[in-house]
């Protein structure tokens, strides 16, 4: 799996998210909410070609947070997450 990063932000009427790849890396009927983490919703797929699992993008709630915690709690997911991964050790989706 490869090393995760916030590529932009988005803003939806009721969300923050953070995209970590383009959309259409992704196979569209598998993205789905895998988990919500420290108020996080991260959407998860499978690559196209490649049928590996991956994370698409990282949602908070905006009427919990402002938009400056929302980053802040996604930089830590991410660094988490990439953590888990170097010490080949199961994703917070996992389970």
């Amino acid at each position: 799996m490869q090393r995760l990063s916030i590529i932009r932000w988005q803003q939806t009427q009721g969300k923050y998210v953070g995209i970590l790849q383009a959309q259409d890396r992704f196979n569209p009927s598998t993205l789905k909410a895998r988990a919500n983490i420290h108020g996080a919703t991260i959407l998860e797929g499978e690559l196209v070609g490649v049928g590996q699992k991956e994370w698409y993008c990282i949602s908070f709630p905006k009427e919990e947070m402002e938009f400056e915690e929302a980053r802040e709690r996604a930089r830590s997911l991410v660094e988490m997450e990439n953590q888990l991964r170097t010490a080949g050790k199961p994703s917070l989706t996992a389970g």
